[in-house]
C-alpha cells in the first residue's frame, strides 16, 4: 500500500511551519480533499498578513478555515518556544484526532522546520509522514524538494493539470519571495544539467529518525552541521526543555 493511498473519511493533518511550506505537498493535499478525506492544517509561525495567505492557500486546497490552526510563533525563533507550543500542539491533535500527520522533514534546513517536526513527534502518537523542504543550513545553496537521503521515499507524478495548478498556487503568497526563489532555483538546476521538477513531483516517507540530538543527514554532512552555531542553538533548546 502506497503512502499516498487513502480512504474517504480518513483524517489527515498537515503540520506546516510557515505559510507557503504547503507548496511542497499541495497537489496531493488537494487530491485528499477531492477524494473525501478530512484534512486539517496548521502553521507554527504566523503573523496577520501571512495568516490570511495561509487561509487563502488552504481554501484553494479545499480545507475550510474552521479546520485551520495558527500558532503565531516568531519566524526564526520557534526553537525558543518549544514548551508552550507543545501544550498547544497537544490540544490541537486532541481536537482533530488525525489518522496521519504530514510535516516537513527533520533535515537541518531551517531551525523552525526542525522545531515543528519535533513538536509533531512529541505530541502525536500515530504515523508521521515527512515531506522534503530543503537542506542543509550550512550551505548557501540548499537542495529543494529532495530528501538528503532518498531511502524510504515514495514519489508521485503530477498530471499536467496538477502541474499548472501547482504553479498558480505557488504564486499565492504576495508577502514573500517564494515564487521568485523557486523560479531561480529551477533556472539554476537547468544550468547544472538537472531536470527541473519542482512542480512535477511530490514525495513523502515515513519518519523513522527520531533521535533529535543527531542530524538526520549523511555522515559527512551531519558532522559539518554539528559544528555550526545553529546546531548548538538547537541542542541548547532541547537541554532547556529537558530541564
Amino acid at each position: 500500500m502506497s503512502l499516498f493511498d487513502f480512504q474517504r473519511g480518513e483524517k489527515w493533518h498537515l503540520a506546516m511551519t510557515h505559510p507557503d511550506d504547503e507548496i511542497s505537498i499541495a497537489a496531493f493535499a488537494r487530491r485528499l480533499c477531492q477524494g473525501g478525506a478530512e484534512v486539517s492544517m496548521s502553521w507554527t509561525h504566523s503573523n496577520p498578513v501571512r495568516e490570511e495567505e495561509a487561509y487563502a492557500a488552504a481554501a484553494k486546497i479545499g480545507v475550510p478555515r474552521e479546520r485551520c490552526f495558527v500558532f503565531g510563533a516568531p519566524d526564526g525563533d520557534v526553537v525558543d518556544h518549544l514548551l508552550p507550543l507543545s501544550d498547544r500542539f497537544a490540544e490541537m491533535f486532541a481536537t482533530v484526532r488525525p489518522d496521519r500527520v504530514v510535516c516537513g522533514a527533520f533535515e537541518q534546513g531551517h531551525l523552525d522546520h526542525d522545531a515543528t517536526n519535533f513538536l509533531v513527534n512529541r505530541c502525536f502518537e500515530g504515523k508521521v509522514l515527512e515531506v522534503p523542504f530543503y537542506h542543509a543550513y550550512l550551505r548557501s545553496y540548499m537542495r529543494i524538494n529532495r530528501f538528503a537521503d532518498p531511502a524510504g521515499q515514495e514519489v508521485i507524478e503530477l498530471s499536467p493539470d496538477e502541474v499548472e495548478w501547482k504553479k498558480a498556487f505557488a504564486k499565492g503568497y504576495p508577502s514573500q519571495r517564494i515564487w521568485w526563489n523557486l523560479w531561480w532555483y529551477e533556472a539554476w538546476e537547468v544550468l547544472r544539467f538537472r531536470r527541473p521538477e519542482l512542480a512535477k513531483t511530490e514525495r513523502m516517507r515515513v519518519q523513522v529518525h527520531r533521535d533529535f540530538r543527531s542530524p538526520n543527514l549523511p555522515p559527512e554532512l551531519a558532522e559539518r552541521v554539528k559544528r555550526t552555531p545553529k546546531w548548538r542553538r538547537w541542542v541548547a533548546a532541547l537541554d532547556a526543555l529537558d530541564r
